[in-house]
């Protein structure tokens, strides 16, 4: 936990609400072996600056509400209100460990009414997230390419994850920066791999 003071918290707030936002993780802060499905609404619950913020120290380890406070200089009930809202809509969740991510992979939704008594979930491809322990934690939250991509001292480590990631999930990249290719990976899992997890298994829905 000694590491934790070297985060520069000054800059956490600092992102492109239409972007990919990447940052690291450390072992043992999410859940494997699932894959969220949360509304949009619930998936735009995190980008939000403070919010933000937040998620980043726990991908960090910072596990406690104790710490995580401090060292944003957050009063207690504003964080406890983010964290709640976190809660709520599925990004995290208790744990022996602390505060974890919830799941390594997150699917956006929209429900669209049909004919009578029916209705269809369509999943979104320009937004979801990923967390694993080589390419660490990635929003995908709009399909906008970035213009700067190339320019950015980060290319080749951003370049190195994502093909990582493609690895995994066996995709052929055929995108020209590292941003379009986050999200070329979220396209695939959303529109091959999910189909095929879907027809195989069945979902639980809670009813609060």
């Amino acid at each position: 936990m000694g590491e934790m003071s070297l985060i520069d918290v000054s800059r956490l707030n600092e992102f492109d609400e239409d972007m990919v936002i990447r940052f690291p993780i450390r072992p043992h802060t999410f859940k494997k072996g699932k894959v969220r499905l949360m509304s949009i609404d619930a998936f735009e619950k995190a980008i939000d600056p403070s919010r933000l913020s937040i998620l980043k120290l726990i991908a960090f380890g910072v596990s406690k509400p104790s710490v995580i406070g401090v060292k944003l200089k957050m009063p207690k009930s504003t964080l406890y209100r983010h964290l709640s809202v976190l809660m709520r809509y599925g990004w995290i969740e208790r744990s022996s460990y602390g505060l974890v991510f919830s799941a390594p992979i997150y699917l956006a939704y929209e429900v669209e009414s049909g004919k009578p008594g029916s209705l269809s979930i369509r999943l979104l491809n320009g937004k979801g997230a990923f967390i694993d322990e080589k390419t660490g934690f990635i929003i995908i939250n709009g399909v906008r390419p970035i213009q700067n991509c190339l320019k950015c001292p980060m290319l080749r480590q951003c370049t190195e994850h994502v093909k990582l990631l493609a690895h995994e999930f066996n995709v052929t990249l055929r995108s020209k920066t590292p941003a379009e290719a986050y999200i070329e990976v979220l396209t695939w899992v959303t529109s091959k791999n999910l189909a095929k997890i879907l027809n195989s298994i069945y979902l639980d829905l809670s009813i609060r």
